[in-house]
């Protein structure tokens, strides 16, 4: 019998859903353009400087990239 593989909670993710000022989320997609990354980038780049733990390997880019 095989075992399952628990993911550690580094690994794991959860669904956050938040309503955020209008403004502000003009300001993020205007950042996530600048940059070129994905909104979800920008704001774990935001809660990592605003010193909440964020694990090195989840700031990341996990958009699938177009093959030319």
């Amino acid at each position: 019998m095989k075992h399952p593989v628990v993911a550690s909670d580094e690994e794991q993710e959860e669904y956050l859903q938040v309503l955020i000022p209008a403004l502000t989320k003009r300001q993020l997609d205007i950042r996530s353009a600048e940059t070129r990354e994905s909104l979800r980038m920008v704001v774990l780049r935001a809660l990592d400087a605003y010193g909440f733990t964020v694990p090195a390997g989840s700031i990341a880019d996990r958009r699938r990239t177009r093959k030319s």
